[in-house]
C-alpha cells in the first residue's frame, strides 16, 4: 500500500494519501487549505528499530542534554526527541500545549 505525499504551493504544508491498491488513482489536494496546486514530493522512509534498541536509546542520558525545565522551547525539543525514539512524532501544536501548561 503506497503512501503519496504532496506539498501545497499555497501554504507549503504536506498532505499524505494512502492508496489501498496500486491501481487506485488519487486526485491530490491540500488537506489543510484545500488548494489543488500541489507537487508530489519524495517521502521519508522509516526503518523500524527493535524495542531493545529503543529502550537502550531512551536510557542514554544524552537524550536529555540541553533540557531546561524552565524553558518551554527546550521541553518541546526534548519531547520531540523522545517521540522520535518511541516511533511517534509530535505534531503541530505540541509547543502550544507546553506553553499553556507552563503558564
Amino acid at each position: 500500500m503506497p503512501i503519496y505525499e504532496y506539498q501545497c504551493s499555497a501554504c507549503e504544508k504536506v498532505s499524505s494519501f494512502l492508496l489501498l491498491k496500486t491501481s487506485e488513482e488519487v486526485e491530490p489536494y491540500c488537506k489543510h487549505c484545500g488548494s489543488k496546486c500541489v507537487t508530489r514530493i519524495l517521502s521519508r522512509i522509516s526503518v523500524p528499530k527493535s524495542d531493545e534498541k529503543r529502550i537502550d536509546r531512551l536510557l542514554d542520558p544524552s537524550i536529555f542534554s540541553g533540557l531546561d525545565e524552565e524553558d518551554p522551547a527546550s521541553i518541546e525539543k526534548t519531547m520531540k526527541k523522545l517521540g522520535k525514539e518511541l516511533g511517534d512524532e509530535f505534531g503541530e501544536g505540541c509547543g502550544d500545549y507546553v506553553k499553556e501548561e507552563s503558564s
